[in-house]
């Protein structure tokens, strides 16, 4: 995965499955909630990394 795109569109897709498991959790309980902000970090992160990644 040596692209910059890829390395973006794996941190959008992560980021797109933190919002959907925090849209699925708002009716149960809060538990998820810190598990829900590592993932989303993570989503950031890589699509940071995929932004300023110089090839």
């Amino acid at each position: 995965m040596k692209d910059p795109i890829r390395i973006m569109l794996l941190g959008i897709a992560i980021l797109i499955v933190s919002v959907f498991i925090q849209n699925m959790s708002l009716g149960g309980m809060d538990s998820p909630s810190n598990t829900v902000q590592i993932i989303f970090a993570i989503g950031l992160i890589t699509t940071l990394a995929g932004f300023f990644y110089k090839k």
